[in-house]
């Protein structure tokens, strides 16, 4: 509606109509503003929403050493190192935090002190800065072991030795580590002594057993290891009878196993996942990462 102005032969007071094609246009001029409204503000929303689901993604690492394990676990709020390969490995390791932008871990957990999991600990805790250290509770003499030891003195570190039952978070992971039960294991002392963590983010866990034997398995069955949606194999895919009622236990969507081409899984533990219908993930093939 107008009023007065160029309308000459307007009355006051009288309503001229506006032309029916002017109308047209000013609805059609609104319907595509509105339009040019939406696409504009459809990005914005888009980016926030992804930014989001990016801040709350949880990254595995699994490094490919041969058969040694190395898992780095990290999301927007800090970084975990669960073993660190040999001796060797330790540099690959930094230079490998260092591509990702990482200058801290949160936590380094060293399930026990066999070479393949201990040997780059000295040299990593040397470059990075650590703030808590989680271990096994059965040292073993070795040079390794020292090393370990050693560079934990000289940068005035205090290794939390887990004995009972461990919850610590970063973001939105929980991370448990549960300890072995006994201090002495008859047999494969050092491999019993696995430490076993469990991640959880959200619906998603993940299960890491080191170089769980007979012994620690048995231990971890009788306490219900519950389901995960990833498990490490434990032992490098080593066979062992107790394997297949861990796998009931767990029923894992996928397992994963650190092992190389000279030192692969055992034939029965490759075959009984088969049987079972559970894909296996394999480090000799390269290094694998996968997000939750």
């Amino acid at each position: 509606v107008c009023h007065g102005g160029d309308d000459r032969n307007a009355r006051p007071g009288r309503r001229v109509m506006m032309d029916p094609v002017s109308g047209k246009k000013a609805f059609r001029l609104c319907c595509l503003l509105l339009v040019f409204a939406v696409i504009l503000l459809l990005p914005l929303s888009a980016g926030a929403e992804t930014a989001e689901t990016e801040a709350d993604v949880l990254k595995l690492h699994c490094f490919s050493l041969g058969k040694a394990d190395a898992f780095l676990l990290t999301n927007s709020d800090g970084a975990v190192l669960i073993d660190c390969g040999e001796s060797r490995d330790g540099k690959e390791i930094v230079s490998y935090l260092a591509s990702c932008g990482i200058s801290e871990l949160d936590a380094l957990i060293i399930t026990h002190f066999d070479k393949d999991h201990v040997g780059g600990a000295a040299k990593i805790l040397k470059k990075i800065p650590v703030k808590a250290v989680y271990q096994s509770n059965s040292p073993k003499d070795s040079g390794e072991y020292r090393k370990y030891v050693q560079a934990l003195s000289l940068l005035y570190i205090e290794p939390v030795t887990v004995r009972q039952e461990y919850t610590f978070s970063i973001g939105n992971a929980s991370f448990t580590i549960f300890p072995p039960e006994q201090e002495r294991y008859l047999t494969d002392e050092s491999n019993n002594s696995s430490l076993v963590t469990a991640v959880q983010k959200g619906e998603k866990r993940l299960l890491f057993t080191g170089d769980c034997e007979g012994e620690r398995l048995l231990e971890l069955l009788e306490t219900d290891p519950g389901h995960a949606d990833l498990l490490q194999i434990p032992h490098h895919g080593k066979w062992q009878v107790q394997l297949p009622a861990l796998l009931k236990a767990v029923a894992p969507d996928s397992v994963l196993i650190t092992d190389s081409p000279e030192e692969s899984a055992d034939y029965m533990t490759i075959y009984t996942l088969r049987q079972l219908g559970i894909p296996a993930l394999l480090t000799r093939d390269g290094a694998i990462d996968l997000t939750f």
